[in-house]
C-alpha cells in the first residue's frame, strides 16, 4: 500500500535515515512524538548498543520518537506496535483489542496520543476505520 507523505513527514524520514542508516517506510509527526516504521530486521540498528543511537535521533529531532516495525500481516504489525495484546477482534474495519489494564495507560497516551497514531498507522496501511482498547 502506497502512503502519501507531507514535506515535513518527508524531512523528518531523512533526518532519521541519516542518523540510523536504516530506510523508514512511514513517519507520523505528532505534537508530542515521531512514529517511525521501519523493517523489523532493523529495529536493532535503530535503537544501537545500550539504545545510544534512538537517544541520538531524539536529541537531534528534539521530540519523543517510537519506533514500530512493518510487517505485511496486519495482527503482525499490531502486535509490534502493542506487544501486550491478549485478544484481536475486526470487524468491518474497526479492530477491538484487549489488553491488560496495566498495559492501558501506556498504549492510549497522553490526551490519547499514542492510540491516535496508532489509529493512523493502521488506517494507512490497512485501511482499518478504528482502533478500540477494551
Amino acid at each position: 500500500m502506497t502512503v502519501k507523505l507531507e514535506t515535513e513527514s518527508i524531512r523528518m524520514m531523512a533526518a532519521f535515515e541519516k542518523l540510523t542508516k536504516v530506510n523508514a517506510k512511514d513517519c507520523l509527526i505528532t505534537e508530542n512524538c515521531i512514529y517511525f516504521v521501519v523493517d523489523p530486521k532493523k529495529l536493532g540498528f535503530v535503537i544501537g548498543k545500550n539504545g545510544s543511537v534512538i537517544k541520538d535521533v531524539k536529541k537531534k529531532l528534539g521530540k519523543q520518537v517510537k519506533v514500530f516495525g512493518y510487517y505485511k500481516n496486519l495482527e503482525f504489525f499490531l502486535k509490534g506496535m502493542i506487544p501486550s495484546i491478549k485478544t484481536i477482534e475486526i470487524n468491518d474495519g474497526v479492530i477491538t483489542i484487549s489488553i491488560p489494564n496495566e498495559d492501558k495507560v501506556n498504549v492510549i497516551g497522553k490526551n490519547g496520543n499514542n492510540i491516535k497514531a496508532i489509529r493512523e498507522l493502521m488506517a494507512r496501511h490497512f485501511k482499518i476505520k478504528n482502533v478500540r482498547v477494551k
